[in-house]
């Protein structure tokens, strides 16, 4: 039974009251920015729950070795990701390539963490896609369809491979149609369904869907891999605790679990600079020119 207290009880109460308040205040305050509480920020390549399982054993293992607690948050856009990182208002980010170009392009360099090694190759190469019943053999022969793309920001699902298209006289002719579907599987999908005559698509979703009846038309050219970063401002002490952790995670057993829960081909972390992402780069530049 909860007992109502007087008008003068109460009065007598808020000093207490304003006391106790702004002595947690601080505590509060310091809580939400400790540098020992770390948002390792994902792009949003696949579902949110998805992808937290993913990340969650690698934050896990990085709070470990660093002795800094990290929790996982997926963005709700690739260009939200991008805005986040790139004004420092999370600690790591977990980036694609385009996304990591587009990001320094508009806010500048970040320190870099280290890239992703898959099958001891730190580069990747996505897939343009159609159904193994199709006419479709070349790019040449993608103009007049309907192509599915990912995200605006997404290095495999658009932009290299617009950039390809773009090249191969697709999109001269009026007929020829794209249109954005946010996520890799959902490209895979929307071709296999029949609703798109291409798409394009990073190479796990590929494999995944491929024996459901999809073939590749084409490869993109060889780009670095995805890679870890962090915002400007982190203290270096903590850059180098994270930089040394995720270098020698291959190393570790447990490191190597939490790793290959993210994609099964890791094959560890590995050092990166500005410069491996310097053909990207000049791909982006020359895209927005013909634009």
């Amino acid at each position: 039974m909860v007992k109502i207290l007087s008008g003068k009880k109460v009065t007598n109460l808020i000093p207490s009251l304003l006391i106790i308040t702004l002595l947690l205040i601080p505590s509060l305050h310091k809580h939400a920015n400790a540098d020992n509480n770390l948002i390792l920020a994902v792009h949003p390549y696949l579902p949110a729950e998805e992808l937290k399982k993913k990340f969650t054993p690698l934050a896990n293992y990085l709070s470990n070795q660093t002795g800094m607690k990290i929790i996982v948050k997926i963005g709700s856009s690739y260009d939200e990701h991008i805005q986040y990182i790139g004004q420092d208002k999370v600690d790591i980010a977990y980036m694609g390539p385009a996304s990591y170009v587009t990001m320094t392009n508009q806010f500048g360099s970040k320190p870099l963490l280290a890239r992703l090694e898959i099958n001891s190759n730190p580069w990747f190469q996505g897939n343009i896609i159609t159904r193994n019943d199709s006419d479709i053999n070349t790019l040449e022969d993608l103009k007049g369809k309907h192509i599915a793309f990912g995200d605006p920001n997404s290095t495999m699902s658009y932009i290299i491979p617009h950039y390809m298209l773009t090249k191969a006289g697709v999109f001269t002719d009026p007929l020829t149609k794209h249109q954005f579907l946010y996520s890799h599987n959902n490209v895979a999908l929307g071709v296999l369904s029949g609703d798109f005559d291409a798409g394009a698509v990073k190479p796990e979703v590929f494999r995944k869907f491929e024996a459901k009846g999809l073939h590749t038309v084409a490869l993109t050219p060889k780009i670095s891999e995805h890679l870890f970063i962090t915002r400007s401002n982190l203290p270096v002490k903590n850059i180098e605790k994270l930089r040394h952790a995720m270098l020698n995670i291959k190393y570790s057993d447990e490191g190597m679990i939490a790793l290959t829960t993210i994609k099964k081909s890791i094959t560890g972390l590995v050092k990166t600079s500005d410069n491996d992402y310097e053909n990207l780069r000049k791909i982006i530049i020359e895209s927005q020119q013909s634009k």
